[in-house]
């Protein structure tokens, strides 16, 4: 993760890392929904999310059922991240769950 003490790093940088990640993630929900529909697999079965840290060369991935994903984007400052990835600085964890955090957005 990039410290805030890098000379590169910008709070609002690191936010619309995080929203990418975020829509990537929205997006493979949306296809993966449509082939489980269609291949009569649970939909809510979990799949290998990215995270959605700041650092946009991070593609580790964490278990999340969709419906997980689902209810944690219902708020716009909520993300999912590798446990690690986090920057106290402008996030803060809310809670912890299998191999992930979830944090808010606090800049």
């Amino acid at each position: 993760m990039p410290p805030t003490s890098d000379p590169g790093f910008s709070p609002r940088r690191a936010l619309e890392n995080e929203q990418f990640l975020e829509s990537i993630n929205e997006r493979l929900k949306a296809s993966l929904l449509e082939v489980r529909e269609e291949a009569g697999e649970d939909p809510d079965a979990h799949f290998r999310f990215f995270c959605e840290c700041s650092d946009l060369t991070c593609r580790e991935r964490m278990h999340v059922r969709p419906s997980r994903l689902t209810a944690i984007h219902e708020d716009p400052d909520k993300f999912l991240l590798i446990p690690g990835h986090e920057i106290l600085e402008v996030e803060r964890v809310v809670d912890q769950e299998e191999d992930y955090l979830i944090v808010r957005k606090i800049v």
